[in-house]
């Protein structure tokens, strides 16, 4: 495998590790995998309406915000 291969694997990996551990986490602590996943999408939510409030707040102020 080339060097490239073997980094976007790692890199997808370390992208998909959080995901895996809540799960794994809490299935063994006895959560449904419909708790877990009503769980993540509320904090999925969250981080959005908070990346939401900080864009428009800096939009307001004239500051340009990376990634746009």
């Amino acid at each position: 495998m080339s060097k490239e291969m073997i980094r976007d694997i790692a890199v997808e990996s370390a992208k998909a590790s959080p995901p895996v551990a809540v799960v794994t986490t809490s299935v063994a602590q006895g959560w449904s995998i419909n708790a877990t996943v009503g769980t993540l999408t509320i904090v999925y939510l969250l981080l959005q309406i908070g990346w939401l409030l900080y864009r428009w707040r800096k939009a307001a102020q004239g500051t340009p915000v990376k990634g746009e």
